[in-house]
């Protein structure tokens, strides 16, 4: 189970939002639980703006300024609203142990969709580019 999992989803999503998160819980799992609390309380388009727009200024207030990808954050989000759609009302521990692949293997996931050469782009950092395998 993630380090996480101490903290509640209210607590865990309010110190994300005002920048107090504990670097520990600001990695990949702690990606997809933001994802998954906001593709919860909003539309599949505004959860993939504000959990654009939140993991950005995170990353920026640790100076990891270059290291955010829309492209892949959003095609990431749109994978996870998917697959939330199909088990609704389901808890984060149940959404994480069904889907292991995205936490094991994320990369491999979206080279379902998105080929590596466009996914790692210098435009994908800047500009959420569509799949060009197929769509979600």
């Amino acid at each position: 189970m993630p380090a996480t999992n101490h903290l509640d989803n209210s607590t865990f999503l309010t110190q994300f939002e005002d920048l107090s998160l504990d670097p520990v819980h600001f990695n990949h799992i702690g990606h997809l639980r933001i994802a998954f609390i906001y593709l919860n309380e909003y539309t599949e388009v505004e959860a993939i703006q504000r959990v654009c727009s939140g993991i950005k200024v995170y990353a920026e207030s640790l100076g990891a300024k270059d290291k955010f990808n829309l492209t892949v954050t959003t095609t990431l989000l749109k994978i996870m609203a998917s697959r939330m759609k199909s088990s609704k009302d389901k808890p984060w521990e149940t959404f994480l142990a069904n889907n292991q692949d995205l936490v094991l293997d994320a990369i491999g996931v979206l080279s379902q969709y998105i080929t590596k050469e466009i996914m790692f782009s210098e435009d994908a950092k800047v500009t959420a580019i569509e799949p060009n395998l197929k769509p979600i």
